[in-house]
């Protein structure tokens, strides 16, 4: 899979990286992806601690959980070169059984308009090296660290999804916020013979 010729074509015109768009994409709508292996090495995160909330509460039964990242104690970790050029680095060093670095922040200033991640106030963490969850990677970078945490986890307790859901509602935090571009078709029941 590759970005199409299309939004090569945009992406020249307009100064956007169509790797990164396209990878954006399947990150923002995994139901388009068709490739037999599903996904790519982006982590979508959040600058909005709101929107951050909404997705630790959405759909749970217990705890849930909002870990909060400072990008600034992660060393050098914003995305500088074009995703394919850092796609052909990672295949090269991967060939040679070295280590692929450390996890990327892609946020490039230039890109295509999209309502979905403009709420959701994306920004994405490439994952380099995928044996390791990012907080194990920045948990072991922590440990060279002095007196600064890369990473912060925040639990909503057990109990609070309703109290947590009625917070959401009063700042306009919901579903048809978070993924605007969804229209949900409510289905009338249906009569049922001896139904009134």
């Amino acid at each position: 899979m590759r970005p199409s010729d299309e939004l090569e074509l945009a992406s020249t015109k307009h100064g956007l990286d169509a790797w990164f768009e396209f990878m954006k994409r399947l990150q923002q709508y995994p139901e388009e992806d068709d490739f037999y292996i599903k996904g790519t090495n982006l982590l979508d995160w959040t600058q909005s601690s709101d929107v951050a909330i909404y997705f630790a509460n959405e759909s749970r039964n217990g705890a849930g959980a909002v870990y909060m990242c400072d990008a600034t104690a992660t060393g050098k970790t914003l995305q500088v070169l074009a995703v394919g050029e850092i796609l052909d680095k990672m295949s090269e060093l991967g060939r040679a059984s070295k280590p692929l670095g450390a996890p990327l922040l892609f946020s490039p200033p230039k890109q295509i308009a999209n309502l979905r991640p403009k709420n959701q106030q994306a920004v994405y963490f490439a994952q380099m090296d995928l044996r390791y969850d990012l907080e194990t990677i920045w948990r072991l970078h922590e440990v060279e660290l002095r007196d600064e945490k890369i990473l912060i986890k925040l639990v909503l307790p057990i109990g609070s999804k309703v109290e947590v859901d009625e917070y959401l509602g009063e700042k306009g935090i919901s579903t048809s916020f978070i993924y605007p571009d969804i229209t949900t078709v409510v289905e009338k029941p249906k009569h049922r013979p001896g139904a009134p």
